[in-house]
């Protein structure tokens, strides 16, 4: 069951978001028929959205919907033209 895949592999519990039955775009220019579930681990940070082959009960795509990144901020002084 893709559900149970997607948890085992991610080591996260499904969140109950409705999964969806799609086609994922490969890197061969084919496609693959997958099951989408979404999985999060609130004890380790993460949530990720599993790409689960229809055919093979495997993962084959992730995406991680809490992705380390940092961000720069910079402030900016205006001059006063008077």
């Amino acid at each position: 069951d893709a559900i149970k895949t997607a948890e085992a592999t991610l080591d996260g519990t499904f969140n109950e978001f409705p999964t969806k039955l799609e086609y994922l775009a490969l890197d061969d220019d084919t496609a693959a028929l997958v099951y989408v579930v979404q999985v999060q681990n609130d004890a380790a940070n993460t949530w990720y959205e599993a790409f689960v082959d229809a055919h093979e009960n495997k993962v084959i795509s992730v995406t991680d919907f809490v992705a380390k990144a940092t961000v720069s901020l910079c402030s900016w002084s205006r001059r006063d033209s008077s």
